[in-house]
């Protein structure tokens, strides 16, 4: 009983008991033809002459139509693919006034991107506490030009966009607003609520797209554990040089005691590629890009940090605070 409640903590279920589940429950036709896995975000469908990939994604830590719309439209593009429509299924506690503010940023991010909004299921119920916003999208891509998680290569180089902990210094910032202004003075806490605007990826995948082998968005468990499913899911290790984290974010995760490599992480793009192009293409657009390591094809699946290998965070480090 203690095991199990120690490893039904808060934050996403291990990787050895979702493995288990995967196996034991999964279903697919003939057309599917990419399903659940450790580090795939998206299924994919044979449609004829195109593929349909599909993702579904919740927003847990904030409450916000924006950050959703951006966690689902992040996997998709990660695939290669281009997105077409979005659903949400939202819950909201009784007395909740926040429908509004929710729906406005589902549309501005719909009309931003071009994604059509398919509507979906709105509730109101006392099993939550604060709104819960769950998003499903589906976008569409030609056969030669799926990405993904699983198809880093041998001797790729790993690039990422941005830096480490985009999303969660954004969040820490908004939830966290007086106790930074405080601490930190108002320009940082305005610099820090900015990695806002740094959520999407779909500036770089739209570029990465035709030269990238995989992509993958680091969400929940940060850069180390993006970087650890893109092993995974393509049976390669990857020795890292370097984890490039802004001064803000190492402000934050240093106030909070919190380490940056754990910390969500919407909005970067990890990439990897043969392209040595590709990294000044991106930069071209005003997008930070690092080259933090290499890919090789020794069958380990490890994350390697000059030299060690790195265990992936059980949880994510914003569940700290």
């Amino acid at each position: 009983m203690q095991l199990k409640e120690k490893r039904m903590r808060e934050g996403k279920i291990p990787y050895d008991m979702l493995d288990k589940l995967i196996d034991q429950y999964s279903y697919g036709r003939k057309d599917m033809l990419i399903g659940p896995s450790i580090g795939v975000d998206c299924s994919v469908f044979d449609i004829g002459k195109k593929f349909l990939v599909a993702t579904c994604d919740p927003v847990t830590f904030v409450s916000s139509g924006y950050y959703c719309i951006n966690v689902n439209l992040n996997d998709i593009l990660s695939m290669g693919a281009k997105p077409l429509f979005f659903m949400a299924t939202i819950i909201l506690p009784p007395g909740n006034e926040e429908l509004d503010n929710i729906m406005e940023e589902i549309y501005r991010g719909c009309k931003r991107y071009r994604i059509s909004f398919g509507g979906g299921h709105t509730e109101i119920s006392s099993i939550v506490n604060r709104p819960m916003i769950s998003g499903f999208m589906v976008g569409i891509c030609g056969k030669d030009e799926l990405k993904g998680s699983f198809n880093a290569k041998d001797g790729d180089r790993v690039l990422i966009t941005k830096g480490t902990g985009i999303e969660g210094t954004a969040i820490i910032a908004e939830k966290k607003r007086e106790e930074i202004e405080l601490t930190f003075g108002k320009a940082f806490l305005k610099r820090a609520l900015s990695y806002k605007k740094q959520l999407s990826v779909y500036g770089e995948a739209m570029i990465a797209r035709k030269s990238a082998n995989g992509m993958h968005d680091a969400t929940e468990g940060g850069v180390l554990n993006a970087l650890y499913e893109m092993c995974v899911a393509s049976n390669v290790s990857m020795d890292i040089d370097d984890f490039p984290i802004s001064a803000e974010t190492k402000e934050l995760c240093n106030h909070f005691a919190l380490n940056p490599l754990g910390l969500i992480s919407s909005g970067t793009l990890i990439i990897t590629t043969k392209d040595e192009s590709l990294k000044e293409r991106i930069e071209k657009k005003g997008i930070k890009v690092y080259d933090i390591g290499l890919v090789s094809k020794d069958g380990k699946r490890e994350v390697r940090y000059r030299g060690k290998a790195m265990k992936p965070f059980e949880r994510d480090e914003i569940i700290r605070i």
